[in-house]
């Protein structure tokens, strides 16, 4: 069945209301929806209210979240389910040695931005919000790791591009990706990889910048990441949608 030019407007500007949140926002306002949709809020409302009675959008006291019916689909993704189970022990290992929180990520469609699959989360004093901050630095950091290895073509030119070419290269070379965030939090991911080298997801690990040593966790997740690589090559028929 053929679709025409107004409702292939309509799914695109719906996946741009979906794509609008990013980890560590569980609810955003609908004003930064459309902002982030790059719409006008009649429009943002509009779709809202049909992907609100579809299950994908739900009311929360401060504004819009994911739903429910988009996370029963997302979990049905072969890709993120044989990257999960694989990944997940290797997570559990770098919270241990590391002491901090680990994270499995797959890149979207895009490119541009890390999917958060699974984590092991350390302890936290309540209400000091240092998870949501140590989410947001793995999340960075395995964005980073993404665009190094070649998630997201990145042919813009200008000054902008040339840094973010430089800072590529330096994660392709070190193999890794760190950022420091606030507060007081720094985040490190490197790639799994397939036989090919595309990159086929990241692992993580993120905690307090005080008696954190990025370069010893660097060398767990490495280490970590080529496993999880070996073992994906061993079954290259899991990787066909990557």
């Amino acid at each position: 069945m053929s679709v025409d030019n107004s409702s292939r407007s309509m799914l695109a500007r719906g996946l741009g209301v979906l794509r609008a949140f990013r980890s560590g926002e569980p609810e955003l306002p609908l004003s930064e929806i459309a902002r982030r949709a790059d719409m006008p809020k009649a429009t943002a409302h509009r779709i809202i209210t049909e992907l609100v009675k579809e299950g994908m959008l739900e009311r929360g006291e401060k504004g819009l979240r994911l739903g429910m019916g988009l996370f029963m689909l997302g979990a049905r993704v072969p890709r993120q389910l044989m990257l999960r189970d694989i990944a997940f022990p290797h997570a559990e290992q770098l919270h241990r040695l590391t002491h901090g929180s680990a994270f499995v990520f797959i890149a979207d469609p895009t490119g541009a931005d890390a999917v958060l699959v699974d984590a092991v989360r350390r302890a936290h004093e309540p209400g000091r919000g240092l998870g949501t901050e140590e989410t947001r630095a793995s999340d960075r950091a395995a964005t980073r790791v993404f665009r190094a290895f070649g998630a997201e073509d990145d042919t813009a030119a200008g000054r902008g591009a040339r840094v973010r070419e430089v800072e590529s290269a330096r994660v392709r070379h070190q193999g890794f990706a760190a950022v420091r965030g606030v507060p007081g939090v720094v985040g490190v991911a490197a790639p799994v990889l397939t036989a090919s080298g595309a990159v086929a997801g990241a692992l993580a690990v993120a905690g307090p910048q005080t008696g954190f040593h990025v370069g010893l966790a660097a060398a767990h997740l490495k280490a970590a990441c080529a496993a999880v690589s070996r073992a994906l090559q061993r079954n290259p028929e899991l990787l066909t949608a990557s």
